[in-house]
């Protein structure tokens, strides 16, 4: 009898003791689970405010090196790419020649710009200039008249001695145009009032002719003279 009452009392007890022990293992777990949910909801960023980190590598062991400048450089334009024609009055073709020295373009003094220059009808003609302490040379133009509405090319090429021929790259170019001349109407005629002439009629008078006799009866009327 003692060892079945012990045994019932040590059931209840055990019971008891694994209800809150599981009681306390599933608070844990809720927690648990609280802050997993609530740590994922606060990981989450909106796409639309992300922020973009740049980084940059101010050693440049990854970078391309820059190329150096051409020792020497050349160009040539034309300001004015479609001149009016006018066979008296050149066209300037502008060419530079410069030399670089430290990275900075330096003007080749002396230089000689020959100027090939291309007609649509297929002829060349041959243009020198000098260039100035800056570089510049201007080398005037004299148009054809085969050339009007046309595309002229002008290839530029600089030597000097001690120095390599440079060649521009790009010819200059041009095309002349004809302008239609403009009628311009005559200034209108100022208008004066028109006066009316006024015709005034005057009747013909009737003279009275009195008899010898005192007769006072008028006679005919006298016809006009002619």
């Amino acid at each position: 009898m003692r060892w079945q009452s012990r045994k019932q009392l040590k059931f209840p007890t055990s019971f008891s003791f694994y209800c809150k022990c599981s009681a306390i293992v599933l608070l844990f777990t809720l927690c648990a689970l609280s802050v997993a949910c609530g740590t994922s909801n606060s990981s989450q960023v909106d796409p639309s405010n992300q922020s973009v980190t740049v980084t940059i590598d101010l050693n440049g062991s990854n970078a391309s090196p820059t190329p150096p400048l051409p020792d020497y450089l050349c160009g040539a334009w034309a300001t004015n790419t479609s001149p009016g024609f006018n066979p008296n009055a050149p066209i300037n073709v502008f060419a530079k020649f410069v030399h670089t020295v430290n990275n900075n373009p330096v003007g080749v003094d002396g230089a000689t710009a020959t100027a090939q220059i291309d007609w649509p009808d297929g002829t060349t003609d041959t243009a020198t200039a000098k260039t100035t302490s800056d570089g510049l040379a201007v080398i005037p133009i004299m148009l054809k008249p085969n050339a009007v509405n046309k595309i002229v090319l002008v290839q530029v090429t600089f030597t000097k001695d001690g120095i390599p021929p440079c060649e521009v790259p790009q010819p200059a170019y041009f095309t002349p145009t004809l302008a239609s001349p403009t009628v311009t109407p005559p200034p209108p005629q100022p208008t004066s009032p028109v006066s009316t002439p006024t015709i005034i009629i005057t009747p013909p008078v009737r003279p009275t002719i009195t008899p010898i006799g005192g007769n006072t009866t008028p006679g005919p009327a006298a016809s006009p003279g002619p």
